[in-house]
Formats: C-alpha cells, sequence, structure tokens
C-alpha cells in the first residue's frame, strides 16, 4: 500500500451493477456484462444471473415454502411499500413508542369510525421460560418477574389512525428492504403485466402493482417474513426489555437490531488514550456527582435501595437486566447487531457483547476495495463483516478521498506519513420510505393529478442510496434467514436453530481472505487509528471475514 511518499495510482471506478452486494455476498453468481458483437461495452448494470441460493434451496426441497421470521428491532417500516408490503407480519408487527404496551394498526374499514382507538392484550403469552438460566441478582429476578407479570396484565392499543411509521420508519425501511425486499408486480404500457419468475418471491397483492416507479429489486431472502418491533432513542431499558421478550415470544428465527441501544453506562465508548485528560476530568465529574447525590439521600444508604426514586435510585438495575436478556436470548435466536459507524477500535453497544459462548453477532462493514468501510468500528468483539458503503477520511494515519467527485481537483491534500487509502463509491440500492419523509424525499408534484393518484413514491421516493452497519448487519441477517428458512425446508416447518448453533454456521461461512465482488483485492487491515494496527492481523478488522450466503446455506442441505 502506497504511503505518503509514494504516488498513488488512480483507477476508474469499478462497474456498478445495483444490487452488487447480493453478488457479494454470494446470495447470487452473476456474470459480468460481456463486450457486445460491434465490440462496444455492455451495460454494466445487466450482468447475467447465473444462479441463486433461493433456487437451491428450492430445488433442493421443491415442497418447502415455510419462511423464516426476522424480527427487526429499529423504527418502524413503511406497510405501503410495494417491495415490503407482502414480506411484512402486519399482525405480529408493533409499536413501542406510542404506547408503553404496544400498539398496532388496522385499515379504518376494519373497526367502527367511532372508535379510533380500542384497547387490546399483545403480551398475554408473553414467557421467559424457555430461555434457561439468565443468571440474576435477586433485585434484578424481582425487577424481571414484576415487568413481565404488568407486561402480560397490560392492554395496548389497536388504532385506526394513520399508521406512524409512515412518518420516522426511515432506517427501518431501509433496513428491512435489504434483507426481506421482494419485486413488486409491475404493469408496463402494454396490457400485458410482467411478473416475476416463480421462484424470484410470491406476488405482492391479488392484483399487478400500477406503480411505474418500481423496480424488481430483491433483499437477500425475499421468500422471508419480518415482524417490526418498533422503539424509540429514549433512555428507556423496559421499552427494549418488552421489544426483545416480544420477538423471542412470537417465534423470530432471527433478531436484527441494526443500531445501538442508548444504556448511559454500557452504551458509552471508551476515550482513545490520547484523550487521557478528558478521562480523568470525567472521572472527578462522576465522583462529585456521586458525593452530591449521597448528601441528598435520606438516609445515605438510599442510594443502593434497587427500588429507590429519584436521584437517589438504582437507576443501572434495569439497564443491567437488558444486558442479561439479551444474552440469554442470543443463546436461543441468533441477534445481529451493527458494529457502529464511529471508526473506533470498539464496537457500540450491545454489538460488544458478542462472545463465542452466546448468539450475538456483530457485523463491521466493507468495501469492494477489500478495506474497512472508512466509518465501521471494528476490534476484538467483531464476528464477521459485510458489504456496505464507504466514508471519506482525513487523519495524520490515513486518508481516503473521494476521487470521483467532480471538485477532487480543486482539492490540495499532503497524506505526510499516513497511508492512501481508495475510496469506494460503491453504496447499498434498498427500499426507501415513500413521500417527503424518506431519505430520498422528493414528490412529484404532478402525482395528485397523474393516475395511480395515491402514489407517494413518485419522485424516486421508493428507493435510496443506503450504507453503514446497519446496512451490513442487515444482509448478514437476510443470511441468517435464508440458513433458518433452509433448516426449515430440510427438518419441518417447526424445525429451529439456535443462537449459537445459526451463528456457527454463519462464522464458517465466511473468508478473511476474501475479495469483495466485484473488487478483487483481498481483504487488507488498515491502519485507522494507529500506524501499527494492521499488525493486530484481519480478525481484528473482519473478524472471521466476508459472509458467504451459499456456503452457509449448503452447510445446511448439502449439495
Amino acid at each position: 500500500m502506497p504511503n505518503g511518499n509514494q504516488p498513488f495510482s488512480f483507477e476508474a471506478p469499478l462497474p456498478y451493477y445495483y444490487l452488487w452486494h447480493l453478488a457479494a455476498l454470494g446470495v447470487i453468481t452473476a456474470t459480468p456484462p460481456q463486450p457486445r458483437p460491434d465490440g462496444t461495452a455492455a451495460d454494466p448494470a445487466s450482468p447475467t444471473i447465473d444462479g441463486t441460493v433461493w433456487d437451491a434451496i428450492a430445488h433442493k426441497f421443491p415442497a418447502a415454502d415455510t419462511p423464516a421470521t426476522i424480527a427487526l428491532i429499529d423504527v418502524g417500516v413503511s406497510r405501503s411499500h410495494p417491495n415490503l408490503k407482502s414480506r411484512l407480519d402486519m399482525v405480529k408487527s408493533i409499536d413501542l413508542v406510542s404506547h408503553p404496551y404496544g400498539a398496532k394498526t388496522v385499515a379504518a374499514q376494519a373497526a367502527s369510525p367511532f372508535d379510533p382507538e380500542v384497547k387490546q392484550a399483545f403480551f398475554a403469552g408473553l414467557s421467559s421460560s424457555g430461555l434457561g438460566s439468565m443468571s440474576l441478582t435477586a433485585p434484578e429476578t424481582n425487577y424481571f418477574d414484576s415487568l413481565v407479570a404488568e407486561l402480560k396484565a397490560s392492554e395496548g392499543v389497536l388504532r385506526t389512525l394513520i399508521e406512524g411509521d409512515e412518518t420516522f420508519g426511515t432506517h427501518g425501511t431501509a433496513v428491512a428492504g435489504l434483507a426481506v425486499g421482494e419485486p413488486a408486480v409491475v404493469i408496463p404500457p402494454d396490457p400485458t403485466p410482467v411478473l416475476p419468475e416463480t421462484l424470484l418471491g410470491e406476488l405482492s397483492g391479488p392484483a399487478p402493482n400500477p406503480n411505474r416507479n418500481t423496480v424488481p429489486f430483491f433483499g437477500v431472502d425475499p421468500f422471508s417474513k419480518l415482524i417490526s418491533i418498533r422503539t424509540g432513542f429514549e433512555q428507556n431499558p423496559d421499552q427494549f426489555i418488552a421489544a426483545f421478550l416480544y420477538a423471542f415470544t412470537n417465534g423470530a428465527d432471527v433478531i436484527l437490531l441494526p443500531r445501538g441501544i442508548p444504556d448511559p453506562v454500557r452504551g458509552a465508548l471508551n476515550p482513545k488514550p490520547e484523550l487521557s485528560q478528558g478521562l480523568d476530568d470525567r472521572a472527578n465529574w462522576e465522583r462529585a456527582d456521586l458525593f452530591a447525590r449521597l448528601e441528598e439521600a435520606t438516609p445515605p444508604s438510599a442510594e443502593l435501595r434497587p427500588y429507590a426514586v429519584g436521584k437517589t435510585a438504582n437507576r443501572d438495575l434495569a439497564w443491567g437486566v437488558l444486558a442479561k436478556l439479551i444474552v440469554a436470548v442470543s443463546k436461543k435466536v441468533p441477534i445481529v447487531c451493527a458494529a457502529g459507524n464511529d471508526g473506533e477500535s470498539q464496537l457500540i453497544y450491545p454489538a460488544n457483547l458478542a462472545a463465542g459462548t452466546n448468539g450475538i453477532i456483530s457485523v463491521g462493514a466493507v468495501t469492494p476495495h477489500g478495506f474497512r468501510s472508512g466509518y465501521s468500528n471494528y476490534g476484538a468483539k467483531l464476528t464477521l463483516v459485510a458489504p456496505s458503503d464507504d466514508f471519506e477520511i482525513y487523519t495524520r494515519h490515513q486518508t481516503r478521498i473521494d476521487r470521483t467527485d467532480p471538485t477532487i481537483e480543486h482539492h490540495h491534500y499532503d497524506p505526510g506519513k499516513g497511508q492512501v487509502i481508495p475510496h469506494s463509491h460503491f453504496g447499498l440500492l434498498t427500499t426507501d420510505l415513500p413521500g417527503t419523509f424518506g431519505y430520498a424525499g422528493g414528490a412529484d408534484p404532478y402525482s395528485a393529478i397523474l393516475p395511480p393518484y395515491d402514489n407517494p413514491g413518485i419522485g424516486g421516493g421508493y428507493y435510496t442510496a443506503f450504507g453503514g452497519t446497519s446496512g451490513a448487519a442487515a444482509l448478514v441477517a437476510g443470511v441468517a434467514a435464508l440458513v433458518a428458512r433452509a433448516n426449515k425446508a430440510k427438518n419441518g416447518p417447526t424445525a429451529r436453530l439456535d443462537g449459537v448453533a445459526a451463528k456457527g454456521i454463519l462464522v464458517a461461512a465466511c473468508d478473511e481472505n476474501a475479495a469483495v465482488k466485484p473488487g478483487t483485492t483481498p481483504l487488507t487491515p488498515d491502519p485507522m487509528n494507529s500506524d501499527n494496527e494492521p499488525s493486530k492481523g484481519k480478525a481484528y478488522f473482519f473478524g472471521a471475514g466476508l459472509l458467504n450466503a451459499g456456503k452457509a446455506v449448503k452447510a445446511v442441505i448439502g449439495n
């Protein structure tokens, strides 16, 4: 790799296929376009698809059609998106943000127009009996048991109001598409509809989709289902305890958490050694805060009372229960977590709980150049990596510049002694929240007068470029669903892999020397936070390496 004293040889960007990440993961086998007979270049966005993992499962077990289920704990998913609406389990999806005991939405005609909210119990069947020992302390056991009892006796609401996910579910919609998106049926200008091939997914509805703005988009497993469990960003451990228990009780085969959890203690990243002065200042602040709270306590021993209220409460009790619950659930159901987008040699919480004894899968991101994505966290707790986008970096350790930027020639940079790392222009195309609240935004001003009149996706609002370790984690969750579905096809619709076994299959299907197609360079460590970091080895940056879906499924169904 060139350093600051060596010229960087810039190569033209790799040809871009909009579902390149499926080929990089081994979900599809794609042959790059060949030159036309007249010698002109073919369209790089139209490779020949030679085979898919979906076909491999279907051909091996043609009568098997039981989907796997991914429980997505995020900010919600659009229920109107034509590439998602038949993949989303409308009955089990739940909103834990707008109501502490859950809210679900039904079509207005399904209930009385004079009763926009109907009470309904969503946690009556809640059970933690299958989790085994969680190693809770006595106060934690009391807290957990009381919360479970409260949830089981609770009543949420069934609403006929506008679905909130259509406003706030941008991130969840993008993640869901990468995992389980399917092609929508499209009517071309002529009267004959063009339908997906039989093995490419179920139809989105009884009639072809009239929307002219849909594309033949696929997630990693378009045959699996998704339960959306909507959570917020407030520091509310009870909400996340309810979310994981709900996912477990409702039979999820995979749990996907493409974000961090705002635990005030476990969620904090450790400062770098060069920031030791800041660490000392924080320690002094924490001591002063402790003394102040002890002085306010009446009696002072109230600081240790687990059910005390106000400033003297043991605020970590519920968070500790959540941490142990996540580990316990992961041993029964694989939990796929994003490693984080801080560019740090440590993972966000709860990805940093990953260990060989549990089913937590921490996922980092890599680019077709063979490097860790510029933002992707890494370190000893990383399980594996998957494709995603990139991020520019200007530090004393490396310079990573987007050379496709038309203004690049107007910028001067000197990498000094740092290395020059190639920047990738590849991103993940995925489903977007329709309308102006989506990542792509935009609304066609003529959508109100042109058919279809209720199309919020006109103007490019159905798809967006996406990335981050959220996107990489979504792809891995899709592969975990493929493995779960293959297991059901082989061993029966009720067969389930526990979290540790599923994680083992995925790890065994990784390669730390793989190239991220369409790139050809093997995974290569880069100096992110210190010059000598590459000497720590590939596992420090990539875990077990790049995941291959075909290899993982083959381990279940055989050749």
